[in-house]
């Protein structure tokens, strides 16, 4: 699921652009304009073609943890309004100690979380010079026709599966992915979670609980189980607006485009996912326009047995 989704980036849209500070994780997305303004930063919102009224965003999806210089460009994709470019770099690999480490204090912490709550994390041994970590411990809505009018209430048209690759895998639940908002105006909070974490001496995790989510940028997310326990995840994320997406990830993530019934899309294996229960998280991902929108659509799962042929079938028995 998602994508973890670190980094500080500088991204360009004609005389656009947006300077982001370094933030967090494979499946994370920052909206910094008006924290950047806060702090002085050069934030234009312009205008595009005939688009006028449409504000560019600059958002950044993070596999995994780390700044972005020396990135080496894997992919892209785009539509008439999203671009999404994939690059790796050295600076987001973790020593396996480390990632293990961080994994059971993300997972220590969102087992504390109640459904629909989310929490900063302290953790500076990813970023340290911005080491805070949003994790979202989301409310999974098991009946299927509610979640079907979530999901259309949202945007999304097609009609829900009732499962996937025959009868193997079925529907369990739905959840909408929201993600913690990461701003500019968090110098006061990393001081006193530094300062909590020096007189524990580091021996229980440090975080706080937030309410400030990113609710522009939503993953409708429907889980579905094989009776020996394998689980894929189908998302999908709606677009509007004109946005461009980089995403950062370990060097040790794989990469291979594929033709899913014509269609551009790729799959990634992720081997060191903070928040896959395995620590892998495989995705199958592809971007479409329906009604004047963006569509990022991904097939994914962090079951170890589940094979990329399997992730692959899945994706092209989607209408």
């Amino acid at each position: 699921m998602s994508i973890e989704k670190q980094l500080s980036e500088v991204f360009k849209h004609n005389e656009a652009s947006l300077q982001c500070p370094p933030s967090l994780d494979n499946r994370i997305m920052a909206e910094y304009e008006q924290a950047a303004m806060d702090k002085g930063r050069n934030v234009k919102m312009m205008k595009k073609g005939r688009l006028p009224k449409v504000a560019l965003i600059a958002i950044i999806v993070v596999l995994l943890c780390g700044f972005a210089y020396g990135s080496k460009f894997l992919f892209s994709n785009a539509t008439d309004k999203l671009s999404y470019q994939l690059y790796s770099s050295d600076a987001f690999h973790l020593k396996e100690e480390t990632f293990q480490n961080v994994r059971a204090t993300i997972n220590e912490v969102q087992s504390q979380l109640a459904p629909g709550e989310a929490a900063l994390v302290y953790l500076p041994e990813v970023i340290k010079d911005f080491p805070l970590y949003g994790v979202y411990n989301p409310e999974y809505i098991a009946d299927k026709q509610q979640w079907q009018q979530v999901l259309e209430e949202q945007g999304v048209t097609e009609q829900l599966p009732d499962s996937l690759l025959g009868d193997e895998y079925q529907f369990e639940a739905g959840a909408v992915m929201n993600y913690p908002l990461i701003g500019l105006d968090q110098d006061d909070l990393i001081a006193e979670l530094e300062a909590e974490r020096k007189s524990s001496n580091n021996e229980k995790p440090i975080w706080r609980l937030t309410d400030r989510m990113m609710d522009s940028y939503s993953k409708f997310t429907s889980v579905y189980r094989a009776a020996h326990g394998n689980a894929i995840q189908l998302s999908w994320q709606i677009y509007d607006e004109v946005t461009k997406i980089d995403g950062y990830t370990s060097p040790t993530t794989d990469v291979e485009e594929l033709n899913l019934n014509g269609k551009k899309a790729h799959y990634t294996k992720n081997n060191q996912s903070l928040l896959a229960e395995s620590g892998v998280l495989q995705s199958v991902m592809w971007l479409a326009e329906k009604d004047g929108k963006s569509i990022m659509y991904t097939i994914e799962s962090d079951s170890p047995d589940i094979s990329k042929e399997t992730l692959i079938e899945a994706a092209k028995s989607l209408p």
